[in-house]
């Protein structure tokens, strides 16, 4: 086995984590690396089985130069979302491609029994996709609440009623690393890419939120609780919330809400809070969750009423539908694993990841 030096493979590894394909002067001019050097990290890395020869480039004349990537087979990450009545499995590979899926139902408590429950249930996912727990970097866990800087507890969940829950239970139910984070963060997260790196993404799920993008990076604010927009105040005196207050955005802009309002009025509710976010972020607002991928063919409607409120825009354009339209909190989950444990593929034994 090669034994690999950290600190440029990392530099080669994290440049190419977002899936770009690049050649050896390529990676040599953005890293401001020599070309032995290069080729020296490179030639190691693919022995390794962590980069591989992908094409070649375009050349006005010459030999064509080869593009590199990552090699997707070079690990895998588990994304787990935690719903009120559900738990769903999402595993991808290195370059954050979904690999395999699924969901069990599973009723949130916070008893032993229950993450007896839920280890059973992963560890069954797992060994019905032939998956090894040595073959995961690491694990991403998407939960509906507000989680602390650290990932250690919950600090509240208004939907599951649980505030300053530890998040030890989850750890010792894993079998491999773990990092915590707010659904709607999560799902914000799966959204990002070099195109779409400023948003607001609200998630339109069972329970109501959003999440800031700023410049690729999560604004979460001084205490973790950016883009909770489902209990801002949207009617007066109106529904109440299962927080307590009443005319919640939750209580008009949940799935139940759309069942019972149907769509047009829905869409009204809708359109007046994403006129009041573009206001006061001014920048494209992703509309997501499960009826974010049912909203397809009622966008123009919902711009249409929202261009109502929004006298500022010439073209109501900044509202787009999420492009995740199944597991986004589950795939948002796994890619902050994988951001957060990728590194572990350049270390350690490699047989574990073949």
């Amino acid at each position: 086995m090669v034994q690999i030096t950290q600190t440029v493979p990392s530099r080669i590894f994290q440049l190419l984590r977002s899936g770009q394909e690049l050649t050896r002067q390529e990676i040599s001019g953005t890293l401001s690396l020599s070309m032995p050097t290069t080729l020296q990290y490179v030639t190691e890395l693919m022995e390794a089985g962590i980069l591989e020869e992908r094409g070649t480039a375009q050349s006005n004349g010459g030999r064509k130069a080869k593009l590199l990537r990552l090699c997707p087979e070079a690990g895998r990450a588990v994304g787990v979302n935690i719903g009120v009545r559900h738990v769903e499995f999402a595993v991808t590979d290195l370059l954050g491609e979904l690999r395999q899926a699924g969901s069990v139902p599973l009723v949130f408590r916070d008893e032993p029994e229950w993450y007896d429950r839920f280890h059973e249930s992963l560890v069954r996912f797992l060994a019905e996709h032939q998956l090894k727990a040595g073959q995961i970097l690491g694990s991403g866990v998407s939960f509906p609440g507000i989680i602390d800087g650290g990932g250690e507890q919950v600090i509240r969940s208004h939907i599951l009623g649980l505030s300053h829950m530890s998040l030890d239970r989850f750890h010792k139910a894993l079998p491999f690393p773990a990092i915590f984070a707010n659904d709607a963060n999560c799902a914000c997260f799966a959204e990002r890419g070099p195109v779409r790196s400023s948003f607001f993404y609200l998630s339109l799920n069972e329970s109501v939120g959003g999440a800031i993008m700023l410049n690729g990076q999560l604004w979460t604010g001084d205490t973790f609780q950016a883009g909770e927009v489902g209990h801002m105040l949207l009617i007066p005196e109106g529904r109440r919330c299962y927080c307590g207050k009443e005319g919640c955005a939750d209580a008009y802009l949940s799935p139940q809400a759309l069942e019972r309002d149907g769509w047009d009025r829905y869409l009204e509710h809708l359109a007046v809070l994403l006129s009041d976010l573009r206001m006061l972020l001014n920048i494209d607002l992703v509309v997501g969750g499960q009826v974010g991928a049912q909203i397809g063919p009622h966008l123009e409607e919902l711009r249409v009423k929202t261009a109502q409120y929004d006298h500022f825009a010439r073209d109501v354009d900044y509202i787009v539908p999420c492009t995740r339209l199944e597991h986004a909190c589950a795939l948002g989950a796994a890619d902050f694993a994988l951001e957060t444990f990728a590194s572990r593929v350049l270390q350690g034994d490699r047989d574990a990841f073949g």
